[in-house]
């Protein structure tokens, strides 16, 4: 007769099976049994599983093989599950862009490097004549930063990706080109997307009874394997700070309860007011971009030689850079007379500075198309060329463009820790002033940082199309901000005040790094589907739309009948139906989550009066007990003394 323990765990895979807890006996009977009913099965069972095994010893080979392993476990020992899961983000960007890279090496670089059939370009009448650069020894320094010269005729840009096939081999590298970036992009977003509402559903769950309680944060809230005189001292602290959280909640709580009427209107007349004030520092940072854009782009066409130059090539990256550093202070200040509780606050600002990043890529995505690809239609040339002749090859514009605003943003970082923060701890150490003490009180801004690192990794993603070999650049350019901010963490900042889940972070993360794509993967949607290619460079010179490349593979390789489905997929009729299928599940699953809420409800209160019954029946039974001990003490003393009477 078969154990009912073996059938329980029958389903659990191998590597399931060591995280519960079992004793060896029932773990080899099980592993015995496996082996026999494998020995049974089809041989295209038996490869399955011969092939599962091996997948998961690589998994736990890789997973020993891991970058920095040691060095996280050390951060979250010593600074807790929030910090080190920034450091986590860290390690995941540079895997994704260790993927990228891949793939746009196999399938785009190579080929092109082992090809020679170059593409003839079309020279239209709208075409001017490529203005040369002077390249003495500073111009090639410039370059350097400017993406002109040198490297604008390398791999790094569109317009080197000249060639259309491998030489013996029908590899088509013109669509490896523009399928690589969209397809990988479309994955990456879908797995994000997937991350975001796996995690908003498990805190969901959690979200009711997730909530820790002062008492049980005072009487088992100590780790008593912390060693060492500051770890101890840095789990007081987090401690200390999360009780302050917890009793700050409590009192705003308790404050807004009983708030009169008229005190309701002056605090939601205060809201609207302060939330036009940000609107309108937002509007005001959109239109600094926009106009900062176009003074860039007025300037381009001449070689840099000069430092004005290169500022003058810079100021968009410069005024975005400033807009990042003024305006999200000038948030948090703003916040605090809104009269919101102090996790909104945080919340409220965090979404300001999220809509303040992504609103200015936004806005200079917008305004780079209005000079280059002409989306106002105001010049009379751009009706000719449907793109401003001025830009030879405005993709590698585009690319210089994307290339300028990551090198910038890499540089920012790196120049804050040299100039700023390391002076000022070595500073505070030599010299004890009061004004050089409370400059150098810097905490380590989880949120911040996790938004800087998002927004490098969004412009690597928007300028993927253009130049393919950023994830390089952005692979180095991480590996460096992971040292820089070891050493930030560990010599010149203190632990945040504000605590951070290491789940929330994650969430955070996932979803801020969604809303990232999808701001520059829509605009590279548009272009690839809608904007002409420049017939002066790149492997799309012979075509109206880089997209028209897949509609005339399709159409010679494809038969008629596979071709008339297709159309009829991409039309409006199948895109509406398909529409209308995911509303109708969409709102099957919204019922289902509700009746399911309703019954979980249900349940906890009858849970809930099955403990006060219990309760009840227990304070009965007490009651009884003591009254019972009570006449039997009564009774006891009435007979010693009757019997001391006779």
């Amino acid at each position: 007769m078969n154990n009912p323990s073996q059938n329980r765990w029958s389903g659990i895979r191998s590597k399931e099976l060591r995280e519960h807890a079992m004793s060896m006996q029932e773990k080899r009977l099980l592993r015995e049994k496996r082996s026999t009913r494998n020995d049974s099965t089809t041989p295209w069972a038996q490869q399955h599983s011969h092939v599962k095994a091996t997948w998961e010893k690589v998994q736990e080979v890789l997973s020993l093989c891991l970058l920095w392993e040691r060095t996280l476990v050390r951060i979250s020992g010593k600074f807790g599950s929030g910090i080190c899961s920034y450091f986590l983000i860290l390690r995941f960007l540079i895997l994704l862009n260790i993927l990228s890279l891949f793939l746009t090496s196999g399938l785009v670089i190579i080929p092109t490097m082992l090809s020679n059939d170059s593409l003839q370009s079309q020279v239209l009448l709208c075409d001017h004549p490529v203005s040369s650069y002077n390249q003495s020894h500073r111009s090639v320094f410039l370059d350097i930063f400017t993406g002109e010269g040198l490297l604008e005729n390398s791999l790094l840009f569109y317009g080197y990706y000249n060639k259309v096939t491998v030489i013996g081999s029908s590899f088509n590298i013109r669509l490896a080109y523009l399928l690589t970036p969209l397809l990988f992009l479309l994955i990456c977003g879908l797995y994000l997307l997937r991350c975001t509402i796996r995690g908003l559903t498990l805190r969901r769950v959690r979200k009711r009874d997730y909530r820790t309680r002062i008492s049980t944060k005072v009487f088992s809230g100590w780790d008593f394997c912390v060693q060492g005189a500051d770890n101890c001292a840095n789990k007081q602290q987090m401690l200390s700070n999360e009780i302050k959280s917890h009793l700050e909640e409590e009192h705003w709580h308790s404050n807004t309860v009983e708030q009169p009427l008229c005190r309701r209107l002056r605090v939601l007349t205060i809201r609207v007011l302060l939330n036009c004030v940000s609107l309108t520092l937002m509007i005001g940072a959109f239109y600094g971009v926009h106009l900062a854009t176009g003074v860039s782009q007025d300037s381009q066409g001449g070689p840099v030689n000069s430092v004005l130059d290169l500022m003058i090539q810079y100021l968009v990256p410069i005024v975005i850079s400033m807009v990042h550093l003024i305006l999200p202070p000038l948030f948090a200040f703003l916040v605090r007379f809104e009269g919101h509780s102090p996790n909104t606050e945080v919340n409220l600002t965090l979404i300001r500075c999220l809509l303040l990043r992504l609103g200015t890529l936004a806005i200079f995505l917008y305004s780079l198309g209005q000079k280059i690809l002409c989306l106002d239609q105001s010049e009379s040339s751009c009706k000719t060329c449907s793109y401003n002749p001025n830009f030879q090859c405005w993709e590698t514009t585009m690319g210089q463009e994307f290339y300028k605003l990551f090198i910038f943003h890499f540089l920012k970082m790196l120049m804050e820790f040299l100039l700023l923060q390391l002076p000022l701890r070595l500073m505070a150490s030599c010299c004890q002033c009061w004004l050089i003490s409370w400059l150098n009180q810097e905490q380590f801004q989880l949120p911040q940082n996790v938004l800087d690192t998002v927004y490098g990794q969004t412009l690597v993603w928007g300028g993927l199309f253009y130049v393919p070999l950023l994830s390089l650049l952005n692979i180095i350019f991480i590996f460096i901000t992971f040292y820089v901010k070891k050493y930030y963490l560990y010599h010149l900042c203190d632990s945040p005040r504000k605590l951070f889940r290491a789940s929330t972070l994650r969430i955070l993360f996932y979803f801020v790094l969604f809303l990232g794509l999808l701001t520059v993967y829509l605009p590279l949607i548009y272009i690839v589907t809608s904007a002409r290619p420049s017939p002066s460079c790149g492997p799309f010179t012979n075509h109206r739309t880089s997209w028209e490349a897949v509609q005339n593979m399709t159409r010679s390789a494809l038969p008629a009948a596979a071709l008339s489905a297709l159309e009829y997929l991409t039309s409006y009729l199948c895109a509406y139906a398909l529409l209308f299928v995911l509303s109708l599940l969409l709102t099957f699953y919204i019922s289902q989550v509700c009746q399911s809420e309703h019954i979980i409800e249900l349940l906890k209160d009858n849970l809930s009066n099955v403990c006060c019954g219990v309760v009840l029946l227990m304070v009965v039974g007490l009651m009884m007990c003591t009254s019972c001990v009570i006449f039997v003490d009564f009774t006891l003393s009435s007979k010693s003394r009757i019997n001391i009477f006779w």
